[in-house]
């Protein structure tokens, strides 16, 4: 019993001692007189004084009293809390998320107003802050304060304490939307700053001593100079369009991250959108440049530096031109080409280029991509500055170019690359049809001797009349040196014929045929141009024949066909080497040998044959192509035979004959073509044709040459008058100046001699 009622007692004690700890306060710091609690009808009026305070007003001036020791290590943060309202009078509501240490260290005297700076630098070291709330200090997270009514300043005051509050900045020279991307990094984790443009001001929600930090910065940056201002330009001698559009590409530097500020003709202002320039001492600031045509004037929305920039490079390039260097109207006479092909492919240059320029116009005015490129085809794309246009005159082959100087210098330089002379090509020709011809000849052959001539003539029913056949000379036939006392009496109808020395001879006859030349056409092409050449006869076909009964007239139509050779190339010359690209297309129109109607109107009508050959090849000049393969198989049949008696059976093959043919044929076309790039291989060409044309008479017609005169004229190498040429193993001879002093066209178009300028006329 004594034990446990020692024991109780033990527990009652200790008990009772952690209750009165508990409920004991934190001491009130050293030096400074316990405040007692006051009665009910009395507060203490320093205390009333501080509670109620400004946050301007808590200074050391108005709150003098010191505080000899002003220590908290490692207090806990709601101890601290209680200490501060007592000593202040401030009444706190304490968010419950509100926890945590503070150390607060101060060993000298410290005032009641610094105590308090003190108190809230604590809380923001822990990221809580103290929002006024009637007569209440929230005590709450601070970057949750933000978007709770903490205190706002527009004036020339702010606390410059730990205590969250918002700062309203006008700027007067520089651009809000400049200062929040440069300084954007200077507010607290806990603070935010954002641009008003409308007013071109800051708004910053921060810890006080913090926001003064900033609005020292801002006060240093924010000097006159830099306020935007309007000027207008007036552009005296070049176009206000075209300056604005080389301002956009001498400010803008071709840099996709920075919007194109410049505009033609449509005014778009866009506020505090600004160039910086990367060297000088100041920033120049452009937020709009547009060009006004009506005036053409230049109108600049800008900085001071900006605008006096922008009138630095105006100076530069608004400047009188020479009036060998104004644009206007050109006339360029076209040397080799044709005057309209050339239009047409400078107007479509002068199309694209003004589509390429409408476009850029219009990238440069949409949001560049993330990644800040563009696509450098585009940029490239435009050839002309200007507007450009080329008309056509037929008559003289000339253009008429409209366009400023500039851009008629690059229609020079294109037309020095297409306005040149073209190669030619000389082609050869060979048209030759391959024949392979089988003849077999059934039936019998009547031969008789001649007592005149002595000698034995065929009697034939297939050749000429009998009465012509008695004589040996006209039959090719004649077998000579037969001869008998025989005779023999030949009836056919009502013609009688008496020959001697009847033998009847059966015979098998084979004959072949060899190759035949259709044509050797010879014909001169342009590079890149389409050279035909034909040669042959119309004639009438399909015979249609109408008699009239009541005028008993008989009309005879016919429709009219051509049977020709022709040949159609075009040839491409590769420049880098002496190879041809032939396009070629050879045809052929025949009359039908074999061709055999029943009807007796068609009889008068005729048949033609067509052979085709059309492809494209690739020949080294000078060598030459086979081309053939049109291959044709005819069988024909003849019968010949004396009436009545060719027609009895058995018995009549003593009277008549048979004769099969059979034909094969190719056609085959050779093709040489010979490059032609200059005089020289001209004149060479001109001297083998001559010496061809020597030799056929030399050969053929005994020398003489009813045109030799008019042919010496021509300028060559002579070999006097009709000798004979040079071996044709050997170069052919180059054409030198005649004898009366005529310049040949080698030496008048060398080409090693610098070309003439073309002729152009400026209005």
């Amino acid at each position: 019993m004594r034990t446990t009622a020692l024991l109780s007692a033990l527990l009652a004690f200790y008990w009772w001692t952690g209750v009165a700890q508990a409920q004991a306060p934190i001491p009130p710091p050293a030096g400074v007189a316990p405040m007692t609690e006051p009665s009910a009808n009395e507060e203490d009026p320093k205390k009333k004084k501080f509670a109620y305070a400004n946050p301007e007003d808590i200074t050391n001036e108005n709150f003098p009293d010191l505080i000899e020791s002003f220590d908290y290590p490692n207090a806990d943060i709601a101890d601290v809390i209680k200490a501060i309202s007592e000593l202040t009078g401030k009444n706190f509501i304490v968010d419950p998320q509100v926890r945590g240490k503070v150390t607060i260290i101060a060993p000298t005297q410290v005032s009641v107003a610094e105590a308090y700076k003190a108190f809230l630098s604590a809380l923001a070291i822990n990221g809580y802050t103290v929002v006024p709330s009637g007569k209440f200090l929230k005590i709450k997270s601070a970057r949750n304060a933000q978007r709770d009514s903490i205190e706002t300043y527009s004036g020339n005051y702010f606390p410059n304490t730990d205590q969250m509050i918002t700062r309203i900045i006008k700027l007067k020279y520089i651009s809000a939307a400049d200062v929040n991307k440069q300084l954007r990094i200077l507010p607290s984790k806990d603070g935010e700053m954002v641009p008003y443009e409308p007013t071109n001001s800051i708004i910053i929600s921060d810890y006080g001593s913090n926001i003064e930090r900033v609005m020292n910065i801002i006060n240093q940056l924010d000097v006159p100079g830099f306020e935007e201002q309007l000027a207008v330009i007036r552009i005296r001698y070049a176009k206000a369009k075209d300056v604005a559009d080389l301002l956009d590409q001498i400010i803008n530097k071709g840099e996709s991250s920075n919007k194109s500020r410049f505009s033609s003709g449509v005014p778009r202002f866009r506020r505090n959108t600004n160039q910086t320039s990367s060297g000088g001492s100041g920033a120049e600031s452009y937020s709009l440049v547009v060009s006004d045509d009506r005036t053409n004037s230049i109108i600049v929305v800008g900085n001071k530096a900006g605008i006096a920039k922008i009138r630095r490079l105006i100076s530069k390039l608004d400047f009188k031109l020479r009036p060998e260097d104004q644009g206007g109207v050109f006339v360029y006479y076209v040397r080799h080409g044709e005057a309209e092909q050339i239009a047409n492919v400078l107007n479509g240059i002068a199309t694209e280029s003004k589509k390429s320029q409408q476009s850029g116009a219009k990238a440069s005015t949409t949001t560049p991509s993330p990644t800040g490129t563009t696509n450098p085809l585009a940029q490239s794309a435009s050839v002309f500055g200007g507007e450009v246009q080329v008309a056509a005159d037929k008559n003289t082959n000339s253009l008429i170019i409209t366009a400023s100087r500039q851009d008629y210098e690059v229609v020079k330089n294109i037309l020095s690359k297409i306005d040149i002379a073209r190669d030619q090509v000389f082609v050869k020709t060979i048209i030759m049809e391959m024949n392979a011809t089988k003849t077999q000849t059934w039936g019998v052959d009547y031969y008789a001797f001649d007592r005149s001539s002595k000698g034995v003539g065929r009697i034939g029913f297939r050749s000429s009349p009998i009465g012509n056949l008695l004589n040996p000379a006209t039959d090719s036939g004649a077998i000579l040196g037969f001869g008998s006392g025989q005779t023999f009496e030949l009836k056919a109808g009502d013609f009688t014929a008496t020959v001697t020395s009847l033998v009847g001879l059966i015979k098998f006859l084979k004959g072949a045929a060899g190759g035949n030349v259709l044509s050797t056409p010879q014909i001169m092409a342009l590079d890149n141009e389409e050279a035909e050449i034909e040669v042959g006869e119309t004639i009438p076909v399909n015979l249609s024949r109408d008699s009239t009964a009541t005028a008993g007239t008989l009309s005879t139509t016919a429709n009219r066909e051509d049977v020709t050779i022709k040949l159609n190339l075009t040839p491409f010359i590769s420049p880098d080497t002496d190879s041809v690209k032939l396009k070629i297309e050879q045809q052929v129109k025949q009359l039908s040998r074999t061709k055999v109607e029943a009807d007796e109107l068609a009889k008068s009508a005729v048949a033609t044959t067509k052979r085709v050959i059309k492809t494209q090849i690739v020949v080294n000049s000078g060598d030459t192509a086979v081309l053939g393969g049109l291959m044709s198989d005819v069988e024909s049949e003849d019968v010949t035979k004396v009436p009545v008696l060719g027609d009895i059976p058995i018995l009549g093959w003593l009277f008549k004959g048979k004769t099969v043919d059979k034909r094969k044929s190719n056609l085959v076309v050779f093709i040489t073509p010979k490059i032609i790039r200059n005089t020289t291989d001209n004149a060479n060409l001109l001297n083998d044709k001559i010496n061809e044309r020597i030799t056929f008479i030399q050969r053929y017609m005994n020398g003489r040459d009813p045109h030799g005169e008019a042919i010496d004229k021509l300028p060559r190498r002579s070999f006097g008058n009709n000798q004979p040429p040079p071996s044709s193993s050997a170069p052919s001879p180059l054409m030198e100046p005649t004898d009366d002093g005529d310049d040949d066209d080698a030496s008048r178009f060398s080409d090693d001699e610098p070309k003439e300028e073309p002729a152009v006329e400026t209005f």
